[in-house]
C-alpha cells in the first residue's frame, strides 16, 4: 500500500507549469498517451504483507517468480502506470492509498539519514537501462545521434535476480554489473520508468528502460 494522490489535479512540472488540469482529456498518438503520462508512479510505501505468496502450483493465486520481499515502509517506490491509473484507493482521514501488487513494483529508494544519501534497490529481477542512440550517418544530419536502438542498452540499476519462475522456461541473466552494455532478447517491451524528463524523480533528467533479467541475451561490452 502506498500513499498516493488520486488525481493529479493542481500538479507542477519541475519548471513550475500547472499540467494536473483535467485528467479526462486525451492527448494520444502512436507514441505517448496524456492520461499515462501524468500519472503518479512514485510515492512512498505506507504498509506491506508479512510476506510473498509464491507456488508453482497455484499460478493463478501466486506471485510470478520467486523473489525476496525486499521493500520496506517509507521507502519511495516507483511503480508500473497501469496500476497508478487502476488500482484499488482507499481514502481514509484525508488520505489517500492505493493497493500496488509487489509484481508490478520496479525500485525504491531508501533515505539514509545518517550518511545522508539514497540507496537504490531494484526489485523483481529487473534493471534499468540507459538506452543507446544509433549513429545518424545522413550526410543531412545535424547531429550525430539518430534513433534509439531498441536492442540493446547500458545496465545503469540493477538488483538481485529472481530465483525461478512459475514458468520454467523462464530464467534470470546473473552476472551483470553497472556499466555493461546489453543486447537484449527479440520482441522485449520497453518501457520507461519515467515518461517525461520534465515529470521525471528519479535521477534527475535521465530516462532509463525497465527490462527483466530474463530478456537480456548477453553481455556485448562490460563496463568500466
Amino acid at each position: 500500500m502506498v500513499e498516493a494522490e488520486l488525481t493529479a489535479e493542481g500538479k507542477k512540472t519541475k519548471g513550475g507549469i500547472i499540467y494536473g488540469f483535467d485528467e479526462d482529456i486525451q492527448f494520444a498518438d502512436d507514441n505517448t498517451s496524456w492520461e499515462a503520462d501524468v500519472a503518479q508512479i512514485c510515492a512512498p510505501v505506507y504498509a506491506l504483507p508479512d510476506k510473498l505468496y509464491y507456488n508453482r502450483e497455484d499460478p493463478l493465486n501466486s506471485i510470478p517468480w520467486g523473489c525476496d520481499l525486499e521493500i520496506k515502509i517509507g521507502d519511495l517506490l516507483w511503480y508500473n502506470v497501469i496500476e497508478s491509473r487502476n488500482a484499488v484507493a482507499v481514502k481514509c482521514e484525508e488520505k489517500a492509498y492505493k493497493l500496488i501488487p509487489y509484481s508490478d513494483c520496479y525500485v525504491v529508494k531508501r533515505f539514509h539519514p545518517v550518511m545522508n544519501w539514497d540507496e537504490v534497490i531494484v526489485l523483481n529481477g529487473y534493471c534499468l537501462l540507459e538506452p543507446i542512440y544509433k549513429e545518424n550517418k545522413s550526410f543531412l544530419a545535424v547531429d550525430k545521434k539518430g534513433d534509439i536502438d531498441m536492442t540493446r542498452g547500458i545496465v545503469r540499476f540493477y538488483g538481485k535476480p529472481n530465483r525461478e519462475y512459475i514458468r520454467p522456461d523462464y530464467w534470470d541473466f546473473q552476472e551483470l554489473e553497472n556499466g555493461d552494455e546489453v543486447l537484449l532478447s527479440p520482441n522485449t517491451p520497453l518501457f520507461y520508468l519515467e515518461r517525461k524528463k520534465y515529470l521525471s524523480s528519479f535521477n534527475g533528467d535521465n530516462l532509463y528502460w525497465v527490462v527483466q533479467r530474463r530478456r537480456i541475451a548477453m553481455v556485448l561490452s562490460k563496463g568500466n
